[in-house]
């Protein structure tokens, strides 16, 4: 991370606020959806959603489910416990997905788990619960909870359940799995493993008592589990369970929670789960595991009134006239009531499961936030903090405006100007043009206009799990951030407003709007980056001899003059010329491109070369990257600057290559790096073009189930390789549809895979071409794999394909369809499950030479 300077100076209004706000972020602890996970300003909600807000107000229970993975939870018992029985309620995921394959991209690892991580956002806006998170690695698929505990941490992850648990306050615990192995993979299980015995250990005062200084001990009421059954199952009879019915219709939202269900699922893009909207009966189960037994209702011997609260019985009664006198028409007639109940809340204390910091009870102030954003709907109140840029640098300023809008006859007055304050350091705020105390009339706006400039050693704006290196199993995550889905937003602004003789708060995010031509109106969080950042030219760079190679570096500039020396970090052993480049970008200038020529070390090596850029004695060393997807908010990551260096000796034959793209992988950039001449294919190219001019065509990972179309052309493809061609299929997913229809002859793909990445290899055939042209396998090609040896192998398969290399986890037998091969006419087909689109973007030297013996084949003339 880039090292910033540190300054005594900036005593402004805006510091002192910062300070105040990250006290307050910190006595949070946990952030929730609906505070940050949209960058556009508070929506006003419609009547129907307003009336249903009202009626919450009125519930004072919680629920919370616990899954391993986004995608786990069940996203129609969260619609039906957010909007039917009105209760707080939220999805705990231990992990944030970084593990698994990205069906519409090619960004994979962190990078998806950052867009994993907002499309469960996405999924909470819809179907209205709030969204946590653990430090747990998603490290791919495990066979079982031993090997997932060990890797996590057993205790490290049970101390952020229990975390969770003691400051979201649940009544109620769901899990979605047992701990009877049922659930098929090991996070899966080993969720409901922690969830049970953090049912226990959140009340108990002994365990984890570090966190006692900012949580109190929490009993929840019971513990159930969702008992997963076939979606046309009917009522379950068996003794002590509890069925509910999540097809139930909502007539205020005019959607049953199936339907919202089938949305708000429908959000996990990037594992390709659309899902249906149902209409009809669908009947759900809960399994009693752990507390007081219910026998009628999920809830029973929970009061969901403000009776449980000292001092908060008069709300039941005040709220519930809210909701009787509620018009839609004019919502703002209610708005005297929404005050008193506002005064009520302010004065309950922490009698009943206080925050020891905050001294208050996180149900009430949940309540408080919701009833801030039912006072605001009742109103029209339009509240926004717009900022001149998408970001900004230490010391580089950024103007903010502010407007608020009161759009109802109800009487306010803007008692100062909204104030910008940062949560991510010092900042100075100067006013310009400010309009001071005044009545906002109706439907005529104010805005005032302040510059923002954040002093240096302000965070910036990278998701806050990915600040530190990790651990082998979790994130090295700030105490400030425990269980949070994101980072806070790193400027907002406060408008005080006084309403009929009460002064209400309203804090927004300050955020970056513009008009997409195509699109609309569209907002992005308001970020703060580095002042320059760097990109190298190719994400690795192969060095097959002592030869020197370029190497280009972007140095781009975020909103200043840059001047300063970029160098490379280097392996030892390993030489550029020249050893730094002085660079210059003028004000305005957005980058510039310098080359290196870099002379390798002796012997095979897979490791790093990364980028430093010095500029007035302080170091950075970081690039940009942003993920723009339709259906998530734009999400800016900060990585180190940096590349793989693979340095081994490989060979080639052949020149030509065709790939067809699947889900996204980077295997045409490897191949370019090898001397390859690689050619993109369309679904069009493959049913009008000369195929027989390529080499070999390499189809990428789950080809065949993203790009439908390839299907009816594959007889093309079989026509290529009986005709001479050489095609090498990666790893499509299991599907019947594909069984035994890929290949010349038939083979099935299986759910066989191997999950320990240095599994001992078995060479079945170590003489076969595969293996010896034209690099020479062995076993040192194996070492030094990530995450996994391979999945989805072939199994069974016909005899004329040949296995030539075998592999199993531990207590397993051989797994022998990861590589097949067969001749077919004059030419090859290969299917291969081993995970080459993980090995190759980190580096692996063994993976790249094995991958360059599938797709090397003499070239056309000298067949």
């Amino acid at each position: 991370m880039a090292t910033l300077p540190r300054t005594s100076s900036a005593r402004t209004i805006g510091a002192r606020v910062c300070l105040a706000g990250i006290a307050a972020l910190v006595a949070l602890g946990i952030a929730t959806a609906r505070a940050h996970a949209d960058p556009r300003p508070p929506e006003v909600m419609d009547a129907a959603r307003l009336r249903l807000a009202i009626e919450k107000l009125s519930v004072t229970g919680s629920v919370l489910m616990v899954g391993a993975h986004p995608d786990d939870e069940n996203t129609a018992l969260l619609a039906w416990l957010s909007n039917g029985r009105k209760v707080r309620t939220a999805y705990l995921s231990l992990t944030r997905g970084d593990g698994g394959q990205n069906l519409i991209g090619s960004d994979t690892g962190e990078l998806l788990g950052v867009i994993r991580t907002q499309e469960l956002l996405s999924a909470r806006r819809i179907d209205g619960a709030e969204q946590f998170f653990t430090r747990a690695l998603d490290f791919g698929f495990s066979k079982g909870p031993d090997e997932t505990l060990q890797k996590w941490g057993k205790d490290r992850i049970l101390s952020d359940v229990v975390f969770v648990i003691r400051r979201y306050q649940p009544d109620i615990i769901i899990t979605r799995f047992d701990t009877d192995g049922s659930g098929g993979h090991g996070h899966h299980t080993a969720s409901a493993i922690l969830a049970e015995e953090a049912f226990a250990a959140a009340a108990d005062s002994t365990r984890f008592p570090e966190q006692l200084q900012w949580v109190s001990p929490w009993q929840a009421k019971r513990l159930v589990r969702n008992v997963s059954r076939p979606a046309n199952a009917g009522p379950d009879t068996t003794p002590g369970r509890l069925n509910v019915d999540l097809g139930a219709y909502n007539p205020l939202l005019g959607r049953s929670y199936t339907e919202l269900a089938g949305e708000s699922r429908s959000m996990h893009k990037t594992q390709g789960f659309g899902a249906a909207e149902r209409r009809g009966s669908a009947i759900n189960v809960l399994e009693h595991k752990a507390g007081a037994r219910a026998t009628r209702d999920v809830f029973d011997g929970v009061d969901l009134t403000w009776s449980r609260i000292k001092g908060g019985a008069p709300l039941t009664t005040l709220l519930a006239r809210a909701a009787r006198e509620f018009d839609a028409e004019r919502p703002e007639k209610i708005v005297p009531l929404l005050l008193k109940a506002h005064a009520i809340m302010a004065t309950l204390s922490g009698e009943y499961g206080a925050d020891p910091r905050s001294g208050r009870e996180p149900l009430v102030e949940a309540k408080r936030r919701e009833l801030l954003d039912v006072i605001r709907a009742c109103t029209g109140l339009w509240l926004e903090a717009v900022a001149s840029a998408p970001s900004a640098s230490a010391g580089h300023p950024v103007r903010v405006v502010t407007s608020t809008l009161n759009r109802s006859h109800v009487q306010m007055r803007l008692d100062s100007p909204p104030l910008a304050y940062s949560t991510v350091g010092r900042a100075e705020v100067a006013p310009q043009g400010s309009q001071g105390d005044q009545r906002l009339s109706l439907n005529v706006a104010v805005v005032d206009t302040q510059l923002v400039t954040f002093a240096p050693g302000a965070r910036t704006s990278e998701p806050f799990w990915l600040s530190r290196p990790s651990l082998p199993g979790s994130f090295e995550v700030d105490d400030a951030f425990p269980g949070a889905p994101e980072n806070p937003p790193a400027l907002s602004a406060q408008f005080q407003i006084t309403i009929k003789g009460t002064t209400l708060i309203f804090t927004v995010p300050v955020v970056y709007r513009w008009v997409d031509p195509v699109m609309g109106e569209r907002y992005r969080s308001f970020e703060i980056v580095p002042p320059v950042t760097m990109r190298f030219d190719q994400g690795a760079y192969l060095f097959v001899d002592a030869t020197p190679r370029p190497v280009r570096v972007t140095v781009l500039s975020a909103d200043a003059a840059v001047d300063g020396a970029l160098t490379l970090r280097l392996p030892a052993g390993w030489t550029s010329v020249p050893t730094s480049i002085r660079v210059r970008l003028a004000a305005g200038e957005v980058d510039t491109a310098v080359r290196f020529m870099v002379t390798p070390g002796a012997g095979p090596a897979a490791t790093t070369i990364g980028a430093d850029f010095e500029m007035g004695g302080t170091h950075y060393d970081r690039r940009i990257v942003r993920l723009d997807y339709p259906h998530i908010p734009i999400q800016t990551l900060l990585p180190p600057a940096e590349s793989r260096l693979v340095r081994t000796d490989l060979k080639t034959t052949g020149h030509e290559i065709g790939y067809l793209m699947g889900s996204g992988d980077q295997g045409p950039e490897a191949l370019r790096q090898m001397g390859f001449h690689v050619t993109l294919l369309a679904d069009d190219d493959v049913e009008q073009s000369d195929l027989m001019r390529f080499d070999a065509i390499v189809a990428g990972v789950r080809v065949y189930n993203t790009r439908p179309r390839l299907r009816a052309r594959q007889r093309r493809l079989l026509d290529y390789v009986e005709a001479g061609g050489r095609l090498v299929l990666q790893y499509d997913t299991a599907d019947d549809a594909l069984k035994d229809k890929l290949g010349p002859w038939p083979f099935t793909i299986s759910r066989d895979r191997v999950t320990v990445e240095d599994a001992p290899m078995t060479l079945l055939a170590p003489e076969h071409p595969l293996l010896t042209t034209p690099n020479r396998i062995g076993a040192a090609d194996f070492e030094g794999w990530v995450q996994e040896r391979g999945l989805y192998f072939a199994n069974p398969w016909d005899t004329r394909y040949e296995s030539v290399v075998s592999c199993h986890d531990p207590g397993e037998p051989a797994r022998d369809g990861g590589l097949l091969v067969a001749r077919f006419g004059k030419g090859v087909f290969i299917y291969t499950g081993y995970a080459f689109f993980r090995q190759l973007p980190a580096g692996v030297p063994g993976a790249w030479r094995l991958f360059a013996n599938l797709v090397s084949a003499p070239p056309r003339a000298a067949r």
